[in-house]
Formats: C-alpha cells, sequence, structure tokens
C-alpha cells in the first residue's frame, strides 16, 4: 500500500526472527549539543528457507547479521540459541492451535 509521500507501508513489524532486533530510538547530537530524535532501523530481509527435517520452505523477515549466523549453524538453532521460540516459524494451519486446545 501507498502511502501519502509515496513511501511504501509496512504492515508488520521491523523484527528479526532470530536475533529479536528492532527499530531503536534515540537522540542526534549536534556539535553545540541540541538534541534531536530519531531513528535506527534494522537492515531486515525477506527469504525463503528451506527446512530439510520438514521438507518445506518458510518465508521469514530476518536481519543480514542474523543471515550470516544462519548460513552457518541452521535457521533452528539459530532462533534456539538466541533464546527465542520456534513458533515464528510455524506451519500456518498449527498457527493458533495451541490457544485453542487451552480454550476447551
Amino acid at each position: 500500500m501507498m502511502g501519502k509521500i509515496g513511501q511504501i507501508e509496512e504492515n508488520m513489524a521491523r523484527k528479526c526472527i532470530v536475533t529479536g532486533k528492532g527499530t531503536t530510538a534515540g537522540n542526534n547530537v549536534s556539535h553545540s549539543h541540541k538534541k534531536t530524535r530519531r531513528i535506527w532501523k534494522v537492515n531486515v530481509v525477506s527469504k525463503r528457507i528451506f527446512l530439510e527435517d520438514e521438507n518445506r520452505w518458510v518465508s521469514v523477515k530476518i536481519s543480514t547479521r542474523a543471515l550470516r549466523t544462519l548460513k552457518k549453524k541452521g535457521l533452528k538453532a539459530a532462533i534456539l540459541d538466541n533464546g527465542r521460540s520456534l513458533a515464528a516459524i510455524a506451519p500456518k494451519k498449527f498457527v493458533g492451535v495451541k490457544k485453542a486446545v487451552a480454550a476447551k
């Protein structure tokens, strides 16, 4: 969807599923120490990664730094090493199943 100024609006947060890195806020500090607010965005790319043990492709948003780690360790190992859950790469048909079972 196009924004007012012609920029593309993002539906999902700019966040890496492996490291959890997201947009950070802070200050620009001038020579006179006048501070103005600014943000630093994470370099996130959308990639399709093949999971060999499940024999399927997964689309993920991943930072380029984590992409280098992924080449060494693999997707599942990289996610678990960073203390994140594998729910981010769950098949769409299983999303929300745990909540539905707990509600019964």
